[in-house]
């Protein structure tokens, strides 16, 4: 699951290059919903679908609220700011989820869980203070405020999905929320495509762009979701979330090869004291 949300990360840089970030989202989330349809009509034969209206609200708020919200303020969000700065805000969302977590009852916040939530904090800020700038020809964007802004959102998006599914399981699994995050996603954005892709040339997309929008829609979306929702359903909300402070490891590093983003002792501050609020949160809170 890292690995492929770490690619994702690149593989969004390299189609900014030749497709824009809002006709991406409908691109994205459209074939994801044609993967995940086949995807759910086999696992529907094995778990028939519960049709209740409780049902279809959990669904709708995981699907919807969480997967389809979470991809679009991503895709915003990525096309506006670099990947260091993207991951890395990213992986505060363990603190999120214990934030949201305690406001529902399941977790209670105490001294040292607080006084690592404020150091990953300052870890944000100071990585705001100390914007860096990524390769003007090769990851599209410098780090801007609205960027990160979004890559909050969605952080906060995925947070609330990983708590509140794991306080109120679907009894519909995993793959029902996918195909309501993604077929509802699709519906939801369809109306948006045609003024998206108003005077866009598709023709002048290369391989290599179609490719790269493919692994965000088929890998990332479909594959990488498919995997957290598997795992939420069998550990630990606040442990899954954890594993989201490694993905700066695998992106950062792929930034350097592959976007010549810049990693600077800026950012290299920040991250190490964003990553020790989030350690000092989850090993002794």
């Amino acid at each position: 699951m890292l690995l492929i949300w770490g690619g994702n990360y690149i593989a969004a840089k390299m189609v900014f290059r030749e497709i824009p970030a809002n006709l991406v989202i409908c691109l994205r989330t459209m074939i994801a919903g044609l993967l995940i349809i086949p995807i759910y009509w086999v696992e529907a034969r094995k778990r028939p679908p519960v049709l209740t209206w409780a049902e279809f609200r959990l669904l709708a708020t995981l699907g919807l609220g969480g997967i389809t919200v979470n991809q679009v303020f991503w895709t915003l969000g990525m096309s506006r700011t670099t990947v260091v700065h993207s991951s890395m805000i990213m992986a505060t969302t363990p603190l999120w989820v214990l934030l949201i977590a305690a406001l529902m009852g399941m977790e209670k916040i105490t001294v040292f869980k607080a006084t690592g939530m404020g150091i990953a904090m300052t870890g944000v800020v100071l990585l705001q203070g100390l914007r860096a700038r990524g390769s003007a020809t090769t990851s599209n964007a410098e780090a801007t405020l609205l960027g990160d802004f979004y890559v909050l959102i969605c952080a906060l998006a995925l947070a609330g999905m990983t708590a509140w599914g794991k306080r109120y399981k679907p009894l519909s699994g995993g793959i029902a929320v996918n195909l309501v995050g993604y077929v509802g996603g699709a519906i939801v954005l369809s109306p948006l495509l045609p003024f998206a892709a108003n005077g866009f040339v598709f023709s002048k997309v290369s391989t290599t762009a179609w490719l790269c929008l493919l692994y965000m829609g088929a890998m990332s979306s479909v594959a990488g979701y498919l995997i957290y929702l598997y795992a939420l359903a069998r550990m630990p909300a606040s442990r899954i979330a954890t594993f989201q402070y490694l993905q700066p490891v695998f992106a950062s590093g792929l930034a350097v090869l592959l976007l010549n983003e810049h990693l600077g002792a800026g950012a290299l501050a920040a991250g190490a004291v964003i990553f020790t609020g989030v350690f000092i949160t989850e090993r002794f809170g």
